[in-house]
C-alpha cells in the first residue's frame, strides 16, 4: 500500500497543531518514573542516565522536538523519506542545544530497527491508526526496557460541536478516535488508561485550507479530487460560515492519550 506521506505536503509542519504541554509532561514523567523503577537496586545504573523515548511515526518531528526540549533522548522512527527530510530541516531550524538529542531512523512500528530493551517509553503521536496493532505491540515490547511504558496520542478537532464535525467531514480528516474505543496493546501490556485534554487553536481560514492539504485523504486524491475538496472548504468557510480572509478562527481540539505499561 502506498504511504500517502511519501508525497507529504510541505505545509504539514507549520499548520498541524502542537501537543498540549500537559500531555508531553505526562509522557516525560512516565519515562522518568519507568527509568527510576528499572534502575532501582542496580548499581551499574546508579549514575546519571538520560531517559530515552522512541517516537514511532514521528512525521515532521512535532512530538520529538517537544520531548527533546525537556532533555529526553528521542529515537524518531519514520517510514516516509519525505517526512524524514521535513523533520531534519525543521529540527535544524531549532536551537542546537537539544537538537543532538534526536536521532532519525527509517523504520516502521512493526520493524523499528531499534535495539532490544533500549528505550523507556514508546509513543505514537497521530500514528497508531496506521499500524498493525499485534505486530506493533510485539515490537514495542521488544524495544522497551522492563517496566517501560507505551503512549498513543491523538490531536483531533472536537467533533461533538456540529460546525466542527461538518468541517472534518468536508476535509475527510478522519477525526473519529473515540474515548470509548481504546487501542489494543495485546497481553504484553497492562490495560490502557485514557487521559483527555481540551484546547483551542486560532488559525486563519487560509491556514485551514492549508491544513486540508496535509490530510492523507487529500494526498491520495488526483488533481481533480484535490481541487474539489479545496473548493468545498472555501465555500464552507467563506460563504456558509462567513469567515473573513485573514481573520483568526478558533478551532476547538481535544487530545486523547492512552497509556499502559509493559507487563
Amino acid at each position: 500500500m502506498m504511504n500517502p506521506f511519501d508525497i507529504a505536503s510541505p505545509e504539514y509542519a507549520s499548520v498541524r497543531p502542537a501537543y498540549p504541554v500537559s500531555v508531553v509532561d505526562q509522557l516525560v514523567e512516565m519515562t522518568r518514573r519507568g527509568l527510576a523503577d528499572h534502575s532501582a537496586g542496580k548499581s551499574d545504573l546508579a549514575g546519571e542516565q538520560r531517559p530515552r523515548i522512541a517516537d514511532i511515526g514521528a512525521g515532521t518531528g512535532k512530538m520529538s522536538a517537544l520531548i527533546a526540549e525537556r532533555g529526553i533522548c528521542v529515537e524518531a522512527v519514520e517510514p516516509s523519506e519525505a517526512m524524514r527530510q521535513q523533520m531534519s530541516e525543521a529540527l535544524e531550524e531549532r536551537s542546537p542545544c537539544w537538537r543532538h538529542l534526536i536521532a532519525i531512523h527509517d523504520g516502521t512500528a512493526e520493524d523499528t530497527g531499534l535495539p532490544t530493551g533500549s528505550v523507556d517509553l514508546v509513543v505514537y503521536a497521530q500514528s497508531w491508526h496506521w499500524v498493525d496493532e499485534e505486530l506493533a505491540s510485539h515490537e514495542a515490547s521488544r524495544i522497551l526496557k522492563d517496566r517501560g511504558g507505551i503512549g498513543v496520542v491523538w490531536n483531533q478537532m472536537d467533533v461533538s460541536i456540529p460546525w466542527v464535525h461538518r468541517l472534518t467531514r468536508i476535509m475527510r480528516s478522519g477525526d473519529v478516535h473515540r474515548p470509548d474505543k481504546p487501542p489494543s496493546f495485546s497481553s504484553q501490556f497492562t490495560e490502557p488508561v485514557l487521559g483527555l485534554v481540551n484546547f483551542e487553536e486560532c488559525i486563519t481560514p487560509e491556514d485551514i485550507l492549508r491544513l486540508g492539504t496535509t490530510r492523507s485523504s487529500y494526498l491520495r486524491q488526483n488533481e481533480t479530487g484535490r481541487a474539489r475538496m479545496q473548493d468545498n472548504l472555501r465555500w464552507y468557510l467563506y460563504e456558509h460560515l462567513a469567515y473573513e480572509p485573514g481573520k483568526p478562527v478558533t478551532i476547538p481540539y481535544m487530545t486523547l492519550m492512552w497509556t499502559a505499561h509493559k507487563r
